[in-house]
């Protein structure tokens, strides 16, 4: 896991080490305004489904240069992390999704103590 501010590194940059690592991401547009990047994949998707209302973007907008990604995160933020974002590629297949700051460390937390009384 690492963290990464989405208006100083290239958004591009931030996406290509998800993907390679397939590690989460916190991405911080400013204080208080931050979402995690996940790679979707069957133990990211669980926390993505938590959010009341899923939103679907593309990727090709996520890796743009400009302030896209922190839009994302003032969308994810703003609705008191109600909102997760799920981008998908040119063929509509999901891989990463933004999700709330908030949501994910709780999600962390519940799976962290169901592995340690397994």
């Amino acid at each position: 896991m690492f963290e990464a501010n989405c208006l100083e590194e290239q958004p591009a940059d931030i996406v290509a080490r998800v993907l390679e690592e397939q590690s989460p991401c916190f991405v911080t547009a400013r204080e208080s305004v931050r979402g995690v990047l996940v790679p979707l994949d069957e133990v990211y998707t669980e926390v993505l489904e938590a959010h009341p209302r899923v939103i679907n973007a593309l990727m090709k907008d996520l890796v743009r240069p400009g302030k896209d990604m922190a839009m994302y995160c003032v969308q994810v933020s703003m609705t008191d992390e109600q909102d997760a974002i799920r981008f998908t590629d040119e063929e509509g297949e999901p891989v990463l999704a933004l999700v709330g700051a908030m949501r994910f460390l709780r999600w962390l937390e519940e799976e962290n103590e169901g592995s340690a009384q397994s």
